[in-house]
């Protein structure tokens, strides 16, 4: 499995548009066993996707999120977590054992998906 978190330094990004890295992290058996920084390339969203699948990411974890990206990333197969904040590495460690709070799981929710074409924001910090 492998995590990324939108990141400003080592804290999760308000604002996934404007992170300056993903921190990736490595997970096997429920334990983070390697941490790479991927600068953010400022690509568009169906590109950053890609490049982020190709890395094997499966779960997106961010502060808030447009939710038209949210729903490239779901329709992916990207898990997005919103409205995180905090620390990346202890948001990503508050993740594995299921005690993360204040959060939303986009693409698991009714609805989720965002028609009428405004640009809105999910998990609002």
């Amino acid at each position: 499995m492998r995590i990324a978190v939108a990141s400003e330094g080592l804290e999760v990004a308000p604002r996934f548009r404007q992170c300056a890295s993903y921190m990736c992290y490595r997970v096997e058996r429920g334990i983070i066993v390697e941490c790479q920084n991927l600068p953010n390339p400022g690509l568009a969203a169906p590109k950053l996707v890609a490049l982020l699948v190709e890395m094997g990411v499966d779960t997106l974890i961010v502060g808030a999120i447009d939710y038209d990206v949210a729903n490239v990333f779901c329709h992916a197969g990207v898990e997005v977590i919103a409205g995180a904040h905090g620390s990346a590495r202890e948001v990503v460690q508050a993740y594995l054992t299921r005690t993360l709070t204040g959060v939303d799981e986009l693409c698991h929710l009714d609805g989720w998906e965002h028609e009428d074409g405004h640009d809105r924001d999910l998990a609002e910090t």
